[in-house]
């Protein structure tokens, strides 16, 4: 069963404002009437007044006793409450992100008859206190004066333009360092429902090694970057693992830190042969002309479209059909559509995903 699977909590309760007022004024014309007074309430009078406060007061107290029950809940947690859960129930903290990286080229002054191995760990800084580290060796080789590496910024960012070309490691060699462009890739941190669906997924830990969800949780822990996986194990001892990122295909980097990740003993049987890959984007244009009853609709259509395009793509092994393609451009505003691209359903295999690389919607009013 997944999270999302479970019903409601019956502790939650449900109310409302006028059925609380509603009980209380009943309340208070019963016990007046104990009394010998008849009270014909009146929304001007001054007890009327008090039994509104009252139940409003009661609305805000029962709804912030609704928010402590969600709050103890994995599927409602949201901020701290959720960290909370995730850590002391299942072991499992918030993903800090990912940091970004960099292609730098490494250069000698001059030429040397041996080769020159910068090793991984490198440390280069821009002299204002940030860090990055070269991710793996690099080979200047006999004869030549330059070779390129990758070095990765040591900040959980998204991006960053901060230069970091000073090498702060003792080399026995002159080497200089230049960044050949931004440091991209990485990722801030990790939001609730990527955690809860983590927090979710780590139940398999406990479970055999090797199992698609486990390697599900190890792929997802290991760069926050990744959206999605596929697991497909259609070759005996094989088990092949494709990689969404938040930007469609898997970098290099994001699949060596998967692989990585996915290499430990206590993640795969001996007996598995893990391989990681990047999801395959099929990129699709879609090109229609749709006749609204009313033209005035057409931002709030746009929209709609759009959101259900959206929910459609970039999912593994979710196939568009022209009969679903018309389903998600129509709506009770729309009168006729006419798709001129794609021409055919798009077909894909369970390793790929669809994603639209543009879209063109021409609308028009009904004549």
């Amino acid at each position: 069963m997944q999270l999302l699977d479970l019903p409601a909590p019956e502790v939650i309760e449900t109310f409302d404002f006028e059925t609380i007022k509603q009980r209380k004024l009943e309340r208070v014309i019963a016990l007046l009437k104990e009394k010998g007074i008849d009270y014909v309430p009146s929304e001007s009078d001054d007890l009327m007044t008090m039994i509104e406060v009252d139940a409003y007061e009661e609305m805000l107290l029962r709804t912030r006793i609704n928010q402590t029950v969600k709050s103890q809940l994995l599927a409602y947690a949201k901020g701290g409450d959720l960290d909370h859960i995730g850590a002391t129930r299942y072991g499992v903290t918030r993903l800090e992100g990912a940091k970004p990286y960099a292609s730098f080229s490494f250069d000698l002054s001059a030429p040397l008859s041996y080769d020159v191995t910068i090793r991984a760990g490198l440390q280069l800084g821009d002299g204002k206190g940030a860090v990055a580290l070269l991710i793996d060796d690099v080979t200047i080789a006999a004869g030549t004066t330059a070779a390129a590496g990758i070095v990765e910024l040591q900040q959980f960012v998204e991006s960053s333009d901060i230069k970091t070309e000073i090498i702060l490691t003792p080399l026995p060699y002159v080497v200089s360092a230049t960044q050949t462009e931004s440091f991209h890739g990485g990722a801030n941190a990790e939001d609730d429902e990527r955690f809860r669906e983590r927090i979710w997924l780590s139940r398999e830990n406990k479970s055999t090694a090797g199992s698609a969800l486990m390697y599900e949780y190890y792929a997802k822990t290991a760069d926050s970057r990744v959206t999605d996986v596929q697991i497909v194990d259609d070759t005996a001892g094989v088990v092949k693992i494709y990689l969404l990122s938040d930007t469609g295909a898997a970098d290099t980097v994001m699949i060596d830190r998967v692989s990585t990740a996915l290499d430990k003993e206590e993640v795969r049987p001996l007996t598995d042969d893990v391989q990681v890959y990047s999801a395959e984007i099929v990129d699709i244009t879609i090109t229609a002309d749709i006749v609204l009853y009313d033209l005035t609709y057409e931002t709030g259509v746009r929209a709609l479209i759009e959101s259900e395009i959206a929910a459609n793509t970039m999912i593994f092994g979710k196939s568009l059909t022209m009969a679903k393609l018309y389903g998600l451009l129509e709506s009770e505003q729309v009168k006729d559509v006419t798709i001129t691209a794609p021409t055919a359903s798009v077909n894909i295999a369970p390793h790929q995903v669809i994603r639209v690389s543009s879209m063109t919607l021409n609308f028009t009013g009904a004549a």
